[in-house]
């Protein structure tokens, strides 16, 4: 059953039109193999950063996901257990006994896996996108093609020391920023509105659609379906 369901989400993963950015259905190893372990690397992670956590969390998600880890030059492992950290920009994962490591080599993408919902939610390293202004960490793909259009989840951290007490609590919040790639320049969108600016050959087209979809940039789908009819456009 365990091994059904694997293959079933491999291949959700390729019908998702994120996952573009890579083809986890060739090329994968699993991530019980040895290779993994020596060319992933890892250190014993620490929990003392966020033993004064009180709110908030540092990760994607805070509960293991199964995913894959494609190093540079699409070498992919398969099946790992994973935690995205978006506050120090790590990818942990559990080793064979279950001890949960940071990995140290350098890692291109990151693709988890939701058993719940079935989504797939593919990341990539700043490093290894074509473009020189960006922030440093993780963005999630949301489109690719002609603009590929990214999310980045950013994690900031807040101490407090309540009256009365002697201890300072940490609490981590979380902000969305979109940003499209397109000729080389990486733009940040802080309004849904100011994407036909991007485009300035089709701007009108941008601004109709827009309006005539009533589209608010309050959600990821509202950026990606502009995203899409430009990508789509001729």
């Amino acid at each position: 059953m365990k091994f059904f369901f694997l293959i079933l989400l491999f291949i959700i993963s390729t019908i998702s039109y994120a996952q573009k950015t890579v083809d986890v259905t060739t090329g994968n190893t699993s991530a019980m193999s040895p290779a993994f372990f020596n060319v992933v690397g890892g250190e014993p992670f620490v929990f003392a950063k966020f033993a004064r956590l009180v709110e908030g969390s540092p990760y994607f998600r805070e509960e293991w996901m199964k995913g894959n880890v494609i190093l540079n030059g699409e070498r992919q492992y398969a099946g790992v257990n994973l935690k995205l950290d978006l506050f120090d920009n790590e990818v942990h994962y559990q080793d064979q006994k279950g001890n949960e490591m940071i990995a140290t080599a350098p890692i291109q993408k990151v693709v988890l896996f939701d058993s719940v919902t079935q989504q797939v939610f593919n990341f990539i390293n700043s490093a290894y996108l074509q473009t020189n202004n960006r922030v440093n960490g993780w963005y999630q793909i949301l489109s690719e093609g002609k603009v590929s259009l990214f999310k980045q989840i950013d994690k900031q951290m807040h101490e407090t020391k309540p009256y009365g007490s002697a201890t300072i609590e940490q609490s981590i919040i979380t902000v969305f920023h979109y940003y499209v790639l397109y000729n080389g320049r990486f733009t940040e969108i802080k309004k849904i509105k100011e994407l036909p600016e991007i485009f300035s050959d089709k701007k009108q087209d941008i601004a109709q659609y827009i309006k005539s979809k009533s589209l608010s940039g309050k959600t990821d789908d509202d950026f990606e379906m502009v995203i899409n009819y430009f990508n789509g456009l001729k």
